[in-house]
């Protein structure tokens, strides 16, 4: 009994936070503006935090957050260090109530130089 209240415990810390940054991604510029001249093309990416089960102990803030998050994270696995974002998507529960359940957002990778990705 005790293992499974802890499993339940663990859980809910887990599902009301967003998904950590790793070291270094912050610096993963993310925007909408087209891409800067001189920067290499290394891929699509995405990000996505959520599920049915954590949607009602997790924040639409920290569903976003996550995703974003993880987004930065796979930029930078690339290499990348510039985000266009594509794409976003929040999925909602589909009685409209409780609100977003899960977020998820596309972009393209690149690698600019510190004086063309600012």
């Amino acid at each position: 009994m005790k293992t499974i209240v802890t499993f339940f415990f663990l859980i809910a810390l887990t599902g009301c936070a967003s998904k950590p940054m790793i070291a270094g991604a912050e610096k993963v510029l993310l925007t909408r503006n087209p891409v800067p001249s001189g920067c290499q093309f290394l891929g699509e990416v995405s990000g996505a935090q959520g599920n049915v089960i954590t949607a009602d102990i997790t924040s639409d803030k920290n569903l976003m957050q996550g995703a974003r998050n993880e987004l930065r994270n796979n930029a930078l696995k690339l290499g990348a260090n510039y985000v266009v974002l594509q794409n976003q998507s929040q999925s909602n529960n589909s009685d409209g109530v409780g609100g977003t359940f899960s977020a998820t957002v596309f972009g393209n990778a690149y690698k600019c130089t510190n004086n063309n990705s600012q």
